[in-house]
């Protein structure tokens, strides 16, 4: 008995191993070791269910539907067996929430999640369980009314004001701008560079006027909102009608305010910050600070933001006619492991490898052959350079 023990710890040690440095085929296999030994085990069941729903998020629909089933059948023999495992019951309603998002992917989520969120929120109001709950109801798309993700990152900001929360909030804020205008939010999935505006170059070129001082457009005055009353009986004074003011509308200069805040704190390392605040000082038309924050973005840990930072960079090179730069962050980008690109940015990196192609065929500088390569099964085809 004391050698079961001891084996069925030891693969549950090495499956969070594994899981750690994101392998999670590996990691699954030592838990299941660990629950073959002893299946009352509820370090290595929780520590598989976890992998099982990380895995489901790069598989397709019918895989992804079968992993999150097998998860959500051990996320509730927790939740039965300790109701106190808070991590537990919130990946219980994020797992309700995904299966709903596969089979009715127009839905606000799941019923069930939602009462289980409200229960742990009532219970343990510690700020990372807070944004764990917020970043649902952001993913989602509930941004107004209580709960909400705004309101849940507020709540949490009350308890600890670091750059996570900061970044999170001003992620809300702009889900929130994005919503009221929608041309903005299409200029921005579709890279950020396909409205017109003026290039980086002539931003560079135009002298500001020094007795030209930028002042910022007040926000729209929003319609206020009557509450009716009910109306008052014989002999009784009339109630005086409420006017409940609407939450002001949001504007990119506050999302900005709220961003830089969040890169302060972390006095820079937050790379998923600087990169989401470069995304809106582009959209916001202060191109020069953008490109400065894209290109502390490429040195992120996460090969992701490494990869889109690089993108808005051959972007604007490629716009303001700067191509040795822009080549430079193309060839950055080949080197990256493409497999990871979701359809709008694989779309993306085909337009700019056939923008930056054309540029150089324009100039006759630089000989320019088309080959095609796959170096993955899923990667995406694309140009190369041949100098």
């Amino acid at each position: 008995a004391v050698v079961s023990t001891q084996s069925t710890g030891i693969h549950a040690e090495m499956g969070h191993f594994y899981q750690w440095f994101g392998l999670n085929c590996a990691a699954a296999s030592e838990f299941n070791k660990s629950l073959e030994l002893d299946p009352e085990n509820l370090i290595a069941t929780y520590g598989l269910a976890v992998v099982l729903y990380d895995m489901s998020k790069h598989e397709g629909r019918i895989s992804g539907f079968n992993y999150l089933t097998r998860a959500l059948e051990l996320f509730k023999r927790i939740a039965l067996k300790c109701p106190d495992f808070t991590m537990a019951r919130i990946y219980l309603g994020k797992t309700r929430n995904q299966l709903i998002s596969i089979v009715l992917p127009e839905s606000n989520g799941d019923e069930e999640a939602d009462r289980i969120f409200t229960q742990v929120m009532e219970t343990d109001c510690a700020p990372d369980i807070l944004c764990m709950i917020g970043e649902e109801y952001l993913k989602l798309g509930i941004l107004e009314g209580e709960p909400s993700a705004i309101s849940i990152f507020e709540r949490a900001l009350q308890k600890r004001k670091n750059s996570k929360v900061y970044h999170l909030l001003a992620l809300a804020m702009r889900a929130t701008f994005f919503k009221v205008n929608p041309d903005i939010h299409d200029v921005f999935k579709q890279g950020l560079f396909q409205r017109k505006q003026s290039s980086l170059k002539e931003e560079s070129e135009r002298k500001p006027d020094p007795k030209e001082k930028k002042v910022r457009k007040p926000p729209p005055k929003p319609a206020k909102e009557v509450v009716e009353t009910e109306p008052a009986e014989e002999g009784e004074e009339p109630e005086k009608e409420v006017v409940k003011e609407p939450p002001p509308p949001v504007t990119l200069e506050e999302v900005i305010d709220i961003l830089s805040t969040a890169v302060k704190l972390s006095r820079g390392a937050n790379r998923e910050a600087v990169f989401d605040l470069a995304e809106t000082l582009w959209l916001s038309g202060e191109k020069r600070r953008a490109v400065t924050n894209f290109e502390l973005a490429t040195q992120s840990e996460n090969s992701l933001i490494q990869i889109k930072a690089h993108l808005r960079l051959t972007h604007a090179f490629l716009d303001s006619e700067e191509l040795n730069l822009a080549d430079y962050h193309m060839k950055s980008i080949m080197k990256l492991d493409l497999t990871q690109l979701d359809e709008n940015s694989r779309d993306d990196l085909h337009r700019l490898i056939n923008n930056l192609a054309l540029a150089y065929l324009r100039q006759s500088k630089k000989k320019v052959t088309r080959s095609i390569f796959s170096p993955y099964s899923n990667c995406v085809t694309s140009f190369k350079f041949n100098y």
